[in-house]
């Protein structure tokens, strides 16, 4: 009892506190939409085009040390830039580094980007020479790459239009560039800053699509309450606008012409982890997903999303903590509380949680995955960008302090599923009526013998049947000798043009009239029996056995390969053949 009684009042005071939390108002963080409950897909499972490869495995790592955490990558020419820690935006030539911009203070270690800030988006401009960065902390920003000016195009503290609540951007993310030279960018989260990124999993969705009108520096939104938006991506017709909702693990399509114009739908859903930055060419897109989800290693975000009073206890109990050492913080500045804050709001908290699985997806235009990379090895972790750049596919991640790349795949341009090969039936085809004269330079002895020495022609549908007399004597056939065993009884033929056999010492015969003559078998013959396998165009050479003198032929289709059979197999009983007399008469055999 005493056992009970202690489990049952640590279960109650539990209760009280979780209560307490949950139910107290004003306690921190604020948050701009209430906690409610919302679904959304579970991953697909990683069969078909999401088989796992191991194509990601033993990335070549390069400017180990020199980097840290190159998040977003864009190509032009030979040059490869990409954003960094440190607030720089560098370009990298070979193994040149040249640093292009920075928008922040200056700053030493990595966990003080709130001051010295943070570029997460990348795009070249379609108006001049210039380069479009989204930087978390400090806005949306133009860089000519001619003269190095810096242009702030969005300010952070600007109060930006949502559906329903106007507020300011908190976290601003990726950028892409329209032809006509607009600017779509995201902001991740309205409530909390990359520093207080992990809030964002647990509160709400509070994330926003914009579009920046150039000609007039209005920005308009486009969508809200995102799951974390991140990565934007435009069709190659600039139709709509593709934004990731990362902790949705799905991709939203927003159209911008045409009947469906102004209205939005799901792209794709159910991806195998969370996607990050979306990298757009002509076949599709290529998603990258910054954390793996799948049966065995469920998302976060997917199991609290129905959840809103459990969600709202873990985000509070995270501000709680987080409280006294900014309060510290803002009396005593120092590096300790600012190295603690830091570690319990950043994401980089919890790639310690991180499944081994790494994955890239390239999806086409029309939403269907076209295949997929994975990586077990950990060579390469947390992959948030993917640029190709010769005969190598990049990949950056905010985490890594290196730039990886593997060999660049060769992904499929036709989806082809479910497919399989079968063979056409052959018929074989009937022969052609042909005369063949052929001249034998030996005797001929054959298996079959008749009592009188005469010129026969027997007219049979299949092989003909090559006669001899007693006396040694040239024989003319129009194929090789064989006897065929069918169901039925077997049906000795010629061609419908049968040639004329003349019987005299080796000369080359002549082909007149064909005439029928039927002997009568005064001997029973051995009877070797072959079965046609399948027609080639080259008949097999008959043994020496079979053929001592036997005369060769070049038949005009493709003669039967035979395979011979054992000679215990029983005789075909011979049907009786008609006769036509010379005189006219008929009789049988």
């Amino acid at each position: 009892m005493g056992l009970l009684y202690r489990v049952r009042v640590r279960v109650i005071n539990c209760l009280i506190f979780f209560l307490l939390v949950v139910l107290l108002p004003r306690l921190p963080p604020k948050t701009t939409f209430p906690f409610e409950g919302f679904r959304f897909a579970k991953p697909r499972e990683l069969k078909g085009a999401l088989e796992p490869t191991n194509h990601l495995d033993n990335a070549e790592r390069l400017f180990e040390g020199k980097i840290y955490g190159p998040e977003a990558l864009v190509v032009h020419g030979k040059d490869l830039f990409t954003t960094i820690h440190g607030g720089e935006v560098i370009r990298i030539n070979g193994e040149h580094i040249t640093h292009i911009a920075k928008f922040g203070k200056p700053c030493e270690l990595s966990f003080e980007e709130e001051t010295c800030g943070r570029p997460l988006g990348l795009a070249f401009d379609t108006k001049g020479s210039n380069l479009i960065v989204g930087d978390a902390y400090y806005g949306i920003w133009s860089v000519d790459l001619t003269t190095g000016n810096k242009e702030q195009l969005v300010s952070p503290d600007t109060v930006l239009e949502g559906k329903g609540v106007n507020r300011k951007g908190k976290l601003f993310n990726s950028v892409a560039v329209a032809r006509n030279g607009d600017i779509f960018w995201t902001d991740s989260t309205s409530d909390f800053t990359l520093q207080d990124g992990v809030f964002s999993v647990f509160a709400n969705p509070s994330g926003r699509l914009f579009q920046y009108d150039r000609s007039t520096g209005k920005n308009k939104v486009l969508l809200d309450r995102l799951y974390f938006a991140n990565g934007v991506a435009l069709s190659p017709n600039d139709e709509f606008v593709l934004v990731a909702e990362t902790m949705a693990s799905q991709i939203r399509r927003y159209y911008l012409t045409g009947p469906k114009a102004g209205t939005d739908d799901i792209f794709i859903d159910g991806l195998p982890g969370l996607v990050d930055n979306l990298v757009a060419d002509a076949e599709g897109i290529w998603a990258p997903l910054i954390q793996a989800a799948d049966d065995e290693n469920p998302s976060l975000p997917q199991m609290l999303s129905n959840v809103p009073l459990i969600r709202k206890f873990a985000i509070r109990m995270l501000a709680l903590a987080e409280l006294p050492m900014r309060l510290i913080h803002q009396v005593f500045p120092n590096l300790h509380t600012q190295r603690i804050i830091h570690a319990i709001g950043h994401f980089e908290s919890l790639i310690f949680f991180s499944p081994s699985r790494q994955t890239v997806v390239k999806i086409s235009w029309s939403g269907r995955i076209l295949g997929s990379l994975h990586g077990f090895d950990g060579s390469v972790g947390s992959v948030s960008h993917v640029a190709e750049l010769g005969d190598y596919l990049y990949l950056g991640s905010p985490y890594n302090k290196f730039l990886a790349r593997v060999p660049l795949p060769k992904m499929p341009k036709i989806e082809v599923r479910d497919v399989k090969y079968k063979p056409a039936t052959e018929t074989p085809a009937a022969p052609k009526p042909t005369t063949t004269t052929t001249t034998t330079p030996k005797p001929t002895t054959t298996t079959t013998t008749t009592p009188k020495p005469t010129t026969t022609t027997t007219t049979t549908p299949k092989p003909s049947t090559t006669t001899t007399t007693p006396k040694p004597a040239t024989t003319t056939t129009p194929k090789p000798t064989t006897t065929t065993t069918t169901p039925k009884p077997t049906t000795t033929t010629t061609t419908p043009k049968p040639a004329t056999t003349t019987t005299q010492k080796p000369k080359t015969t002549a082909t007149p009239k064909a005439t029928t003559t039927t002997p009568k078998p005064t001997e029973a013959p051995k009877v070797t029996t072959e079965v046609p396998v399948t027609a080639k165009k080259d008949d097999k050479k008959p043994s020496a056995s079979q053929q001592p003198g036997s005369t060769k032929e070049s038949p005009t289709e493709p003669a039967p390969i035979h395979e011979k059979v054992p000679n215990d197999t029983p005789k075909p009983k011979q049907e009786k053949l008609k006769v036509i007399k010379k005189g006219g008469e008929q009789g049988e055999l």
